[in-house]
């Protein structure tokens, strides 16, 4: 598993999202980001959790919205 902590994902819609942290659940990654503004310069104040999913050789993400993997992700994920 590839460590994207402190990188920049930029999805194909144009949103980026800074990894503030990456942990594994269940055999799944996921990160917990934070989006970034439009000029790439700061951070908005929307913080989500994103699913890795491999797909043809590369990765997609997608938001996590299941409340009890949710819940697992909060409790576990580490913010010094």
């Amino acid at each position: 598993m590839e460590n994207l902590t402190n990188q920049v994902l930029e999805l194909k819609k144009g949103k980026k999202y800074f990894v503030l942290r990456q942990a594994a659940y269940k055999g799944i990654t996921y990160f917990f980001v934070a989006e970034v503004t439009p000029d790439g310069e700061d951070f908005t104040n929307k913080f989500t959790f994103l699913e890795k999913i491999d797909k043809d050789g590369k990765f997609i993400v997608k938001e996590v919205k299941n409340p009890e993997i949710l819940q697992v992700l909060a409790k576990n994920i580490k913010l010094d």
